[in-house]
């Protein structure tokens, strides 16, 4: 059955390529598995997941990545670190991923993985309290006895395309990424509810928005990128997929309320939605693909740092662009420069992150 999915995608795509002398008097090659054209590279940059899925998936293949949400991606491991993400948040062992869904998935990451390449737009959402570290280009991690002083001028940890947020705002983000599942009361971007079970978005978010860096992808980068699938999934995607060998794919993570999914794609917080009224509301699930950056990919000169608020349209405004910058002495260095048009107080909010970041620094013997 995977070896049959995947040939039927080959033969989509071989169809369009002997399809497209046909079309040139009617406009671009329709998609195989829907309506509507098939979308260039250029385009998919800028189209929801779900939209580009359906160009190649059927619904019931789409229903099938939905359906294995909340399902155990890696029934064979027996190592004891493992076993608390068998279970889902309330205690019940989760179903393992039935053949079919599997199936489903590998088509879906190799559909969508086409995208990480050279060029192609990330989103890296960091946590307010680590602005000012960014802003200062160095940020201090571990213990208060003893603190190792990092420089902040990559990429790292769990990334996605632009296109897995554009239009949400940071309410919607927050859920749409995972963005986390805390465990304490007030969170960077999730706080507790009365139900342990369920979070909602952070005082502050709400209070001083969400941040992302919007950075530009490397050819290197691109290469380095995985998508955190658990060993049985990620065996069975490698098989199948002769482009997945040289990609590297992560293993699951643990944790009974961790939103890692081994899926590939992120999990339902159950996060309660911001509407008055509306009781346990949450979120819908948005699909996407997550990748992580397991290696560290440089900044480039014009990555942008944003900011988008908990309610609205998902408009950003850009905070800070990185920037090759002159010194005095004729050397030239690249660092976060605060754009030009922020209003005063969000100027002096910045402002008071990059002195606290430089004194946290500097304490710490930097």
């Amino acid at each position: 059955m995977r070896k049959a999915r995947v040939q039927s995608l080959l033969f989509a795509a071989l169809f369009t390529v002997f399809l497209a002398p046909s079309v040139l008097a009617t406009g671009a090659p329709r998609c195989p598995a829907g309506h509507g054209h098939v979308p260039s590279a250029e385009e998919r940059q800028r189209l929801e997941p779900i939209r580009i899925l359906r160009c190649f998936m059927t619904d019931e293949e789409i229903e099938l990545v939905f359906e294995s949400i909340g399902r155990d991606a890696q029934t064979t491991v027996t190592d004891p670190q493992f076993d608390s993400g068998r279970l889902d948040p309330d205690g019940t062992p989760r179903p393992p991923l039935s053949a079919e869904q599997i199936d489903a998935l590998i088509e879906m990451h190799s559909i969508l993985d086409e995208d990480m390449r050279a060029g192609a737009i990330l989103r890296k959402f960091i946590p307010n309290s680590d602005i000012g570290g960014f802003l200062y280009g160095r940020i201090v991690i571990g213990s208060p006895t003893a603190p190792i002083i990092v420089p902040t001028n990559t990429v790292r940890g769990f990334v996605g395309l632009e296109r897995n947020t554009l239009g949400l705002n940071a309410a919607r983000t927050v859920s749409a990424l995972g963005l986390d599942f805390e465990t304490v009361a007030f969170g960077q971007f999730t706080d507790a509810t009365a139900d342990p079970l369920q979070r909602e978005v952070a005082l502050e978010v709400l209070e001083n928005g969400l941040h992302s860096i919007r950075h530009v992808m490397s050819a290197q980068g691109a290469i380095d990128a995985k998508i955190p699938l658990a060993k049985d999934l990620r065996d069975a995607a490698i098989a199948a997929v002769a482009s997945f060998t040289n990609r590297s794919i992560e293993r699951n993570r643990a944790g009974q309320t961790n939103p890692y999914t081994g899926l590939g794609i992120s999990a339902d917080l159950l996060l309660l939605t911001l509407k008055p009224n509306d009781g346990d509301a949450r979120y819908p699930v948005h699909l996407n693909e997550e990748d992580v950056m397991t290696v560290p990919t440089p900044l480039a000169v014009g990555d942008e740092l944003l900011r988008r608020e908990a309610l609205g349209s998902g408009h950003d405004r850009v905070i800070a662009r990185y920037t090759a910058v002159t010194q005095e002495d004729g050397t030239v260095v690249n660092r976060w420069v605060l754009a030009g048009n922020l209003p005063p107080a969000l100027e002096a909010y910045y402002q008071r992150l990059f002195d606290e970041a430089r004194a946290r620094v500097e304490a710490a013997g930097g």
